[in-house]
């Protein structure tokens, strides 16, 4: 009887052990680990919050695989980039507004990102499939 009690004890831990792995899933332990927020209309209007993972992939962001890719292709994701030259001559592009929280790699952030005007617009544009249109 201790015997079956002590292996069907071990069935029950090994059970959400196998459990994951599908899309919307958290992946624990991800490298990073982020809160994405975005604004599409501007700080005034509706926004819309998901998480995303990567190293492995997880979270409810509508395209995790993309997102991650332009994550990691770029040294420093939520540094500055150079601005062009006469930058703030130049209109912004739409209204949105981003922001990501969380941990990548260890580090935490805390970020936001806008096309208000180009001398910040490079930022948004090197990691713009964390940012997702049609929201």
């Amino acid at each position: 009887m201790r015997r079956a009690l002590a292996l069907l004890t071990a069935l029950l831990m090994l059970v959400p052990a196998g459990c994951g792995g599908g899309n919307g899933e958290t992946s624990a332990g991800a490298a990073i680990d982020l809160h994405v927020t975005l604004w599409p209309n501007g700080e005034a209007g509706d926004s819309i919050t998901w998480t995303l993972q990567c190293e492995p992939t997880g979270g409810d962001h509508p395209d995790p695989e993309a997102a991650c890719a332009a994550l990691t292709a770029v040294a420093d994701p939520f540094g500055a980039v150079p601005p062009p030259k006469r930058c703030g001559e130049i209109p912004g592009g739409d209204e949105g507004v981003g922001e990501v929280d969380g941990d990548y790699r260890g580090r935490e952030v805390h970020s936001r990102f806008t096309h208000e005007n180009a001398c910040v617009s490079g930022r948004w544009d090197r990691i713009a499939p964390v940012f997702p249109s049609g929201f």
